[in-house]
């Protein structure tokens, strides 16, 4: 089968799909993921056939001074519509030989330019959250803890509010395309049977959920280390370390975090492993129990760690459950807060703290928790057995080629 798979965001949203281009290459489809400008080079090297589109989505986030502003939340209303325009101006030219069409993330046009040429669709959700239920609130709501039926409305709520947004957006350019107006642009991007790449373990798919899905488990993707004989030695010189990184979050917000990060270590007494995005130099980079590293597979670090802090994204969510240890999360946007939420109700770690709530104190308190608490080692090593991540892969494959 000729695949076409499409994904826009940060590495978080390409890396999954990469590694289902290649399960899908390997099982003898011609594919093709259609993504980022920035991630071309780094796709095409891990042999994945790989087509640029879009913006630089790097560029757009390092340019942000953080992720949780007024300011910021207008910026990416206005990215998303800028994709979406470009979506439907470039996407029925890359897709019109494909067979079938599998989206993802921010690709929000896909499922009617899919439509429209008469081609199959499927869509990859990499969390429950993106489903409508009364167990969890709409994506921009933080609050995990609300009453079910508080849930319910805030998705209605967020239904009707979208009439004028992306529902009004898509049906647009439907028109344009010969095809009726949808009731619910997010329904219609969901599309038919799709696939929740997340593990149950996890986060379940609640009961009440209406759409036919079915849930495979995370997309992990095994990445070439180059050798680092420096983080080999800082390894080995002492107790197993923490690890602290927040992913595609503003670098500019990430590096004002390092003091604090290096304190609540401290505070616990353990050394720290700090992936760091930008170039400047730091205060503790000559420090002996800090040590900062870019671009090294989390797969092979974390089972060496005994704590990871993240931002609560779907990828080091899964990358961290799947290595056996405890995380605390910092959620800054959108499903981070349900990931924390869920890693704290499944007892994989402690409570989350919300970004904007982050001090010294409370980390080192959540730090502890993680590094005293057997419950949470236990169930950590516990989840870590019994993920399969190649199963995943496989029963993700099968779910597609099931398609035809």
């Amino acid at each position: 089968m000729r695949i076409v798979l499409a994904t826009c965001g940060s590495r978080g949203d390409v890396q999954p799909m990469i590694a289902l281009s290649l399960a899908l290459k390997a099982a003898g489809h011609d594919v093709l993921l259609v993504g980022p400008p920035e991630k071309a080079l780094w796709a095409r090297q891990l042999g994945c056939p790989y087509k640029k589109f879009g913006t630089d989505v790097t560029t757009f986030l390092n340019n942000m001074k953080d992720a949780i502003s007024l300011r910021t939340n207008i910026a990416s209303v206005f990215f998303v519509r800028q994709e979406l325009h470009s979506q439907f101006k470039v996407l029925p030219k890359i897709i019109e030989t494909a067979d079938l069409v599998i989206g993802s993330s921010l690709m929000f046009a896909l499922s009617s330019i899919a439509q429209a040429m008469n081609i199959k669709y499927r869509y990859v959700a990499f969390t429950p959250q993106l489903f409508p239920s009364n167990n969890h609130p709409f994506l921009t709501i933080k609050t995990q803890t609300l009453p079910q039926w508080c849930n319910g409305m805030s998705w209605k709520i967020a239904s009707l509010l979208d009439k004028f947004n992306l529902t009004f957006l898509i049906n647009r350019y439907r028109k344009k395309l010969g095809l009726g107006p949808v009731d619910n642009a997010w329904d219609h991007i969901l599309g038919e049977h799709p696939i929740v790449a997340c593990d149950k373990e996890v986060a379940k798919v609640p009961i009440d959920v209406k759409t036919m899905f079915v849930q495979t488990g995370y997309l992990h993707l095994d990445l070439p280390a180059a050798a680092q004989p420096n983080l080999d030695r800082f390894l080995k010189k002492g107790e197993r370390p923490i690890y602290a990184g927040f992913g595609s979050m503003p670098p500019k917000d990430q590096a004002k975090n390092i003091p604090l990060l290096v304190a609540a270590a401290r505070r616990v007494g353990k050394r720290i492993i700090i992936t760091k995005f930008w170039e400047k130099s730091s205060e503790y980079q000559s420090a002996n129990d800090v040590f900062f590293i870019k671009n090294y597979p989390h797969l092979m670090l974390f089972p060496q760690t005994d704590a990871v802090i993240h931002h609560g994204g779907a990828g080091t969510t899964a990358t961290t459950a799947i290595s056996g240890v405890p995380q605390v999360i910092i959620p800054h946007i959108l499903d981070q807060y349900f990931h924390g939420q869920k890693i704290y109700s499944s007892n994989l770690g402690p409570k989350p703290i919300w970004r904007s709530k982050l001090t010294v104190g409370k980390l080192s308190a959540a730090l502890k928790e993680c590094l005293s608490n057997p419950k949470i080692k236990q169930t950590a090593k516990k989840i870590k057995k019994s993920i399969d991540r190649d199963k995943s892969l496989q029963l993700t494959v099968k779910t597609i080629e099931q398609s035809f």
